[in-house]
């Protein structure tokens, strides 16, 4: 009876000593100093020598001689020249910013107020909305309000699910080019902003990910639009109401011509991933390597990912998204150096995967670099958004290898529901090393409603769960760790989703490469999801999408944009180009599944 109590102090004790641990590292990740985390700022520098120093506290040796693996990415537009908007009737001189990923350039030209800059396709059988319907803005400059007729309207069917997509900027970039227009100026809906003073519009540099619109674009107040509107008798303010009651559209060519000037330049700069190693103790299992990994990056101030409502920077802690991770990764670290075990590990802290997993697929592209001194890579654990236990504790990917199944089996003694998916759901870093058939599973708590928000904070840490989850995952670590060999399963269904499509509208199949190179124009794939369009098509790993429909694509943006402005069940002609020889095919769009695993899904 004493020992068993005993027992249970101690148990207590270490997950109490466990729980501090965790909570010290989030607090840390998650504050305000670290403004966000973005991958090529201060913030994630801080980070990244954060994370350094725990390993070395740890006496987690480093991978060769550094614990950081330095790549190459996007860092920032930067504002190098004239950016201006201005009419010569203009009382107030305008406060414009360029949006990040306009084109660069100067332009005088007609101005057309297009509203909100939606076109629900034609075909669309629950809702007709068209604000260029019957209007002429070839070589224009439209203005366009953030938001949909859904906002000061509680019936409206823009509220719904499906129609939600159609207030994003980049929709409404691509739909001004789709009519023609040369130049577009964003405003914030003023019933966006009761009772307070509208803000000056800021440059985000990060925004866009170094991807350009073919349009000039910046940002404009309210008051400066209504100079414009002023002949018409007519404010932003007024419209907006107005379309609130009636959901109709209805646009207006204006008297003025504007002169808009916008000159941006790309900046490129080095990060890293940060890579800690643990030898094994048998002989020849030593060479094969486990990896267990975590992004360390957010959304710094916020960016197009942003689920914030606003255009203002705001820092975006990620307490779940993912300093839960992050700490998790450091605890484990911590455990295998104290308990080696029979193979090795490598712990790694990846950047940059809120922009395409690029830490990610760096750090698998590149092992070949490390195989003959390490070994090969056998197995890897993900951990993305771990700390907000509710209702369930979802393990992805368990499919990958026939061995997942016994090794998370009989886990009932942590108190914690556990949900097992066969297959791969969710754009996280797992991804890169199932896409080159390395078995890997997912282990997360979920989305929430704070999801890419600034009150994804610490306070809203489930630690006692977290707790239990790393335990949990200790002893599948452990229990994986005695297994004779794990293998890749040819026959796993990873059909991750689609870059850019997160459960509306039309369904492609083309897996993007969010790391291609700046000279490719189109959308690159790294593979054809199975049954999809894309598969039907012959679309093959390294094919650059190029045209759809009557859209071109010249970007994941115009990918994006091309599947909500098409429905399921279009028949389209696709293009693409393989090796530089263009080819085509029609295709029937397919509906897009919700993914609920998803944790990009809104």
């Amino acid at each position: 009876m004493q020992k068993s109590f005993f027992g249970l102090l101690v148990s207590f004790f270490l997950l109490g000593t466990l729980q501090a641990g965790l909570r010290e590292n989030v607090e840390y990740l998650a504050s305000d100093g670290m403004e966000g985390r973005h991958a090529g700022t201060p913030g994630g520098e801080l980070a990244t020598q954060y994370l350094i120093a725990k390993l070395k506290e740890a006496q987690v040796s480093s991978l060769g001689q550094s614990y950081q693996q330095k790549f190459t990415i996007f860092t920032g537009m930067e504002k190098n020249g004239t950016n201006t908007a201005s009419f010569a009737g203009e009382e107030q001189h305008s406060k414009f910013e360029p949006l990040s990923f306009s084109s660069s350039g100067e332009l005088e030209g007609s101005v057309v107020f297009a509203g909100y800059g939606i076109s629900i396709p034609r075909n669309e059988p629950q809702l007709q909305y068209d604000d260029y319907a019957d209007l002429d803005v070839t070589g224009k400059i439209v203005i366009v309000l953030s938001g949909d007729p859904g906002i000061g309207n509680q019936g409206s069917l823009f509220r719904r699910p499906e129609f939600i997509n159609y207030r994003s900027l980049h929709y409404k970039l691509n739909n001004a080019i789709k009519h023609g227009a040369k130049g577009f100026l964003y405003v914030q809906d003023p019933l966006g902003l009761p009772g307070q003073d509208e803000n000056d519009p800021r440059f985000n540099p990060l925004e866009g990910g170094g991807n350009r619109f073919d349009i000039l674009s910046g940002q404009v107040l309210n008051r400066w639009a209504n100079q414009l509107l002023a002949p018409m008798n007519l404010t932003t303010l007024d419209w907006q109401k107005k379309v609130a009651v009636t959901q109709l559209p209805f646009s207006l060519s204006l008297k003025e011509k504007v002169r808009l000037a916008v000159s941006l330049q790309k900046k490129v700069g080095q990060i890293s991933n940060v890579l800690g190693f643990v030898e094994g103790m048998d002989h020849a299992l030593k060479r094969e390597v486990v990896v267990i990994g975590a992004h360390f990056d957010h959304l710094g101030y916020g960016t197009s990912s942003s689920r914030e409502g606003t255009t203002l920077p705001v820092i975006h802690n990620g307490a779940d998204d993912n300093a839960s991770g992050t700490a998790m990764v450091l605890e484990l670290a911590e455990r295998i150096k104290k308990h080696p075990m029979k193979r090795s590990y490598l712990f790694a802290f990846f950047n940059a995967e809120e922009i395409g997993l690029l830490g990610s697929k760096y750090f698998v592209e590149s092992w070949k670099g490390f195989e003959a001194d390490y070994g090969i890579i056998k197995s890897m654990l993900n951990f993305d958004m771990i700390g907000r236990y509710q209702n369930d504790l979802e393990i992805m990917g368990v499919g990958s290898s026939h061995e997942w199944g016994p090794v998370l089996e009989n886990l009932e003694a942590y108190n914690l529901k556990i949900n097992r998916v066969v297959k791969s759901i969710g754009s996280s870093d797992h991804a890169s090393f199932l896409n080159n058939r390395i078995p890997a599973i997912f282990f997360t708590t979920g989305t929430h409603d704070d999801y890419h928000r600034s009150s994804d904070d610490t306070a809203r840490i489930n630690f006692a769960a977290l707790g239990l989850i790393g335990d949990l995952a200790f002893e599948v670590i452990q229990r994986a760790d005695q297994l004779a060999d794990i293998t890749y399963n040819p026959d796993f269904p990873n059909d991750d989703n689609q870059g850019g499509n997160r459960g509306y509208g039309a369904h492609l199949g083309c897996v993007p490469e969010f790391g291609q190179g700046d000279e490719i124009v189109g959308v690159q794939c790294t593979k054809a999801t199975v049954g999809s369009p894309a598969e039907a098509a012959g679309i093959l790993p390294g094919d650059v999408l190029i045209h759809l429909g009557e859209i071109e694509i010249k970007n994941i943006y115009d990918l994006v944009f091309v599947l909500k402005f098409y429905r399921p069940g279009d028949r389209l002609e696709l293009k693409w180009k393989r090796n530089g020889i263009a080819m085509s095919a029609f295709i029937v769009l397919a509906p897009s599944p919700r993914k609920s695993g998803d944790k990009r899904t809104p």
